[in-house]
């Protein structure tokens, strides 16, 4: 046996001591609540708007994109004119929460929830310009500014 023992206890008794059970179950403790913390983090998505964009759907025209199960954008490329201020209608199709972030332009439509659509207008730059969703890393698409 590793554990000394005292007269008369068992070796659970002396591995037992107060000091070591209270170091145990700090250390369970922290466990759970990192892995707690972590979980909730994962499923709690979500982001602040910013640009101009807005809840609900387009008035007058706007490009049409959706946030699809799978993680992706349906239409992955979208073709707008290069120069002009233009306005994306998006759709959450999935069944969790999406956002719609156009980082070069400091435009995010904030958390598109399950079956909610939001719009974003911005002046569309010439070029490539890739758009995301921030919750799902890969989920991207880009903007072909002609």
């Amino acid at each position: 046996m590793a554990v000394a023992q005292r007269a008369g206890t068992t070796r659970r008794q002396t591995e037992g001591a107060p000091a070591a059970r209270l170091a145990r179950w700090a250390l369970r403790a922290v466990i759970t609540v990192t892995a707690l913390g972590v979980a909730l983090a994962a499923c709690s998505n979500s982001s602040d708007p910013v640009g101009e964009v807005a809840a609900g759907s387009a008035t007058g025209d706007a490009a049409k994109i959706q946030a699809v199960g799978g993680d992706r954008f349906t239409p992955k490329t979208l073709e707008l004119p290069a120069g002009e201020a233009v306005t994306i209608e998006i759709t959450n199709a999935d069944g969790r929460a999406h956002d719609f972030a156009i980082e070069a332009a400091d435009l995010n439509t904030g958390t598109i929830q399950a079956g909610a659509v939001a719009t974003a207008t911005f002046t569309v730059p010439e070029g490539t310009t890739e758009f995301v969703c921030t919750f799902h890393r890969g989920m991207t698409g880009t903007i072909q500014g002609v």
